[in-house]
């Protein structure tokens, strides 16, 4: 089959293979799927969902570790977070404020951007390189989201793209 004839449904992987949560889920609940998702497929990243279903943004990794950077302060630092064998330098509450807090005040949200599963790679391929996003949304013909592409996804095309280049003498 010729590259051109491919969509964006050939590369995307299905919404429902992504691990989700609420965003009234907390960090402490967020990470442990994370983690859990992670050692099973790899993924790094979760899909956050309103109480409708739809998705509100994403939680990565570099979103964690840039909350517990961010509220660590409140909590003592991290060396007050996260020692336990220094009196006086481990905050419970500290660690249990991080823990606590909400998914949806740690979120990269959405950008309101998405392609249609029938659009050609090209296209899902410029969007995530002029936008400089990572994950792609993808929409059926009733703009419900059915799947996800990300750069890693588009590689087998690009490759394809190569593959099936005419030769220049």
């Amino acid at each position: 089959m010729s590259e051109d004839l491919y969509t964006v449904k050939d590369y995307m992987v299905p919404f429902h293979d992504y691990p989700s949560i609420n965003q009234n889920a907390t960090l402490e609940e967020a990470v442990s799927l994370m983690h859990r998702k992670a050692r099973e497929k790899g993924y790094r990243w979760l899909v956050v969902l309103d109480d409708g279903g739809k998705i509100k943004g994403f939680l990565t990794l570099r979103n964690v570790f840039e909350a517990i950077s961010e509220l660590a302060p409140k909590a003592g630092g991290w060396l007050g977070v996260f020692t336990y064998n220094r009196p006086g330098y481990f905050y419970w509450e500290g660690l249990q404020l991080i823990k606590d807090t909400r998914v949806k005040k740690l979120i990269k949200p959405l950008i309101d951007v998405s392609v249609y599963e029938t659009d050609s790679p090209v296209k899902a391929a410029e969007i995530i390189i002029n936008r400089r996003i990572t994950i792609l949304p993808i929409l059926n013909a009733e703009n419900k989201t059915v799947g996800i592409v990300r750069q890693v996804d588009l590689l087998p095309f690009i490759k394809g793209l190569f593959e099936n280049a005419p030769v220049s003498v």
